[in-house]
């Protein structure tokens, strides 16, 4: 069985800046990873800073230590599909590989400490529409 790749780090930055307006309200320091479910050694970090959005690869060592806010976990099929939408409706094909199980979404901070480092729009695009206060 052959695993599909994740996307390059080059390309999910710019899939990143293709979508400023979701990631301009995240605190320095945000943190997202994708990973791919059948071989997770690697994951691929989209990370918040004052001026931009960096992505870059790092050794997956579990989700309990995965040092990100938001990890992504997708099939192969998913994965191609993620790879070919960087260019384009990324936050689409993630969305959508959300709602079909496809793509596993793990939120690995409280929603308050999300919504707090400017996670809202990013949620949104993904699917999750968090109502009420956050107490």
């Amino acid at each position: 069985m052959s695993s599909a790749m994740l996307p390059g780090p080059q390309a999910w930055r710019l899939a990143a800046e293709n979508r400023a307006d979701l990631f301009q309200a995240l605190d320095p320091g945000a943190r997202i990873g994708l990973v791919a479910r059948g071989s997770p050694e690697k994951m691929l970090v989209w990370e918040s800073s004052d001026h931009a959005v960096e992505a870059k690869d790092m050794p997956f060592k579990g989700y309990g230590a995965a040092e990100v806010d938001i990890l992504l976990a997708a099939d192969n099929d998913a994965l191609e599909k993620i790879v070919v939408a960087t260019e384009g409706p990324l936050f689409e094909v993630l969305r959508a590989g959300i709602r079909s199980g496809s793509v596993v979404c793990y939120m690995l901070r409280r929603r308050c400490d999300l919504e707090t480092k400017g996670y809202d729009e990013i949620l949104e695009a993904l699917g999750f529409v968090f109502m009420g206060a956050c107490r």
